[in-house]
């Protein structure tokens, strides 16, 4: 079993299940820039929650 299928596992038995997330554990984000625990880089293009407003990683 990946990282990425360990954690998305322990998500779903224990997280709330009030929208289905897509099949990424996001590592570290910037921007608009995201990269998993898998080490895949991804451009944020949903836009979701709190990054709406304020992008991943805003210092401010």
């Amino acid at each position: 079993m990946t990282t990425t299928e360990r954690l998305i596992a322990s998500a779903e038995a224990h997280g709330a299940h009030n929208y289905h997330p897509l099949p990424v554990v996001v590592a570290t984000a910037d921007g608009a820039w995201m990269t998993d625990v898998e080490g895949r880089r991804f451009l944020d293009l949903l836009a979701g929650y709190s990054a709406l407003n304020f992008g991943h990683g805003n210092r401010r």
